[in-house]
């Protein structure tokens, strides 16, 4: 069982959606993957000695709730609307369930609902986010998102080593 899941959450083809993603990458390669492409293939990737594993998704699904719950503690890493461009947020995340349910509505507190609900507990969580400033069509972060990256990564590694 990995000690912590890192899930990088994005599209990787719409600009600072894929925030995610590329932190996903980068925290991958800290942790020793040579191979990105592999990384992007298997969307998994887990340290040398399990206690970090890595994946990257478009949405979050039920899908995830088997990860999650296997997990000790869980960092999510997404792009938001909420805020100025580049803002850059890490907080605590607790279960909390939606009242009506649609895919781009299953987020990290409906996701550790779910955990809760067929686990009867859920793991430690937080939420780590930066205002996107475009969702255009592109592989590319948008400046102000891409400058935010390292700073972000760097704040991800430090929860990672406590």
């Amino acid at each position: 069982m990995p000690r912590v899941l890192v899930l990088g959450i994005g599209n990787p083809l719409r600009g600072d959606d894929a925030l995610g993603w590329h932190a996903a990458r980068h925290l991958a390669r800290l942790f020793g993957a040579d191979a990105e492409a592999r990384f992007l293939e298997d969307s998994r990737w887990a340290s040398a000695d399990e206690s970090v594993e890595i994946m990257t998704c478009q949405q979050m699904t039920m899908d995830l709730v088997e990860p999650v719950h296997n997990a000790g503690q869980v960092i999510f890493i997404d792009a938001t609307v909420q805020g100025e461009p580049g803002s850059l947020t890490c907080e605590a995340v607790t279960p909390e369930a939606p009242q009506n349910l649609i895919s781009h509505q299953f987020d990290a507190p409906t996701l550790l609902a779910a955990v809760q609900a067929l686990y009867g507990a859920c793991p430690k969580a937080q939420v780590c986010s930066v205002t996107a400033s475009t969702f255009d069509y592109t592989e590319e972060l948008s400046p102000v998102v891409a400058a935010r990256l390292p700073e972000l990564v760097k704040h991800v590694r430090e929860m990672l080593t406590l």
